[in-house]
């Protein structure tokens, strides 16, 4: 999000039969999978809507944080084996289009300045497991289940996962989880540095709101080129890191949310942050 985003842009999302948008604070939106009767498995629909509804929030300026979640009993299953988008008689120009609405889900939640916070209520598994993987932070319920379950069907992580679990968890346990398709479930997540806490199912929803509410108080522009900052941290060298925090670091001293910072420090009172 950037200070001339369009703050009606929230209501451009698209309608849809597969997911719901609801606003459960001020300046947090949540979005919902809506697939309950698929565990909200992944087809055509559902990936080519959850973009541009990501999208819209994320130019919305009245939305500082977003969560990510699953309705029903499942984060999201993977792909629907009865609707999906690719198969393996496709030539490669159409099979690179078909994964590609993979990769568009993982590519957007990286590249967005919104923070995303998964809320992950049951099964997230091959795609879905990166999915969660993609979003800023992971809170779990007792009953969730993350695998990266590609290798159980002779597949590799097609989507980011082989990119972003060595950056979450680290080489070596990534390759375990890819190469056994290992399922990790409720506190065993936060053991392996996969969910940043694992909460009762029923406290699953309110722990996520009151977080993303948490990160919704700080100020959007900074947040947002802290998220890039860190997520090209392991693909630029430090030279090129300092150009670009320069850089960012620029842009945020004449936003008047700095302003606003210094000026509450000095009346030692907390800041009121407007995104501005």
């Amino acid at each position: 999000m950037t200070p001339d985003s369009d703050p009606t842009a929230a209501d451009r999302a698209p309608d849809s039969n597969v997911l719901d948008v609801e606003y459960t604070h001020e300046h947090v939106a949540r979005i919902l999978l809506a697939r309950p009767d698929s565990l909200n498995a992944y087809n055509e629909a559902l990936l080519r809507d959850l973009v541009p509804t990501l999208e819209s929030l994320d130019e919305a300026l009245e939305v500082r944080a977003i969560i990510l979640t699953g309705e029903g009993k499942g984060f999201c299953a993977g792909v629907d084996l009865d609707d999906m988008p690719l198969s393996a008689d496709q030539d490669l120009a159409e099979y690179e289009r078909g994964l590609g609405l993979f990769q568009d889900v993982v590519a957007t939640l990286r590249g967005m300045g919104t923070p995303v916070v998964a809320a992950v209520n049951g099964y997230a598994m091959g795609a879905g497991c990166d999915t969660a993987l993609a979003c800023d932070f992971r809170i779990a319920g007792e009953s969730a289940t993350m695998a990266e379950t590609f290798v159980d069907v002779g597949f590799v992580p097609g989507d980011g996962g082989a990119y972003l679990l060595p950056r979450i968890v680290g080489e070596a346990k990534a390759k375990e989880l890819i190469m056994t398709g290992k399922h990790v479930s409720g506190e065993a997540l936060v053991e392996w540095g996969l969910a940043r806490e694992c909460v009762p199912d029923g406290d699953l929803q309110e722990t996520a709101v009151e977080f993303a509410a948490e990160l919704a108080e700080g100020p959007p522009v900074a947040i947002a080129h802290s998220k890039e900052l860190v997520n090209e941290a392991f693909d630029v060298d430090l030279e090129t890191a300092h150009e670009h925090a320069t850089r960012a670091q620029r842009i945020c001293s004449q936003t008047e949310d700095h302003e606003e910072a210094v000026q509450a420090f000095a009346e030692d009172r907390e800041p009121e942050f407007t995104g501005n």
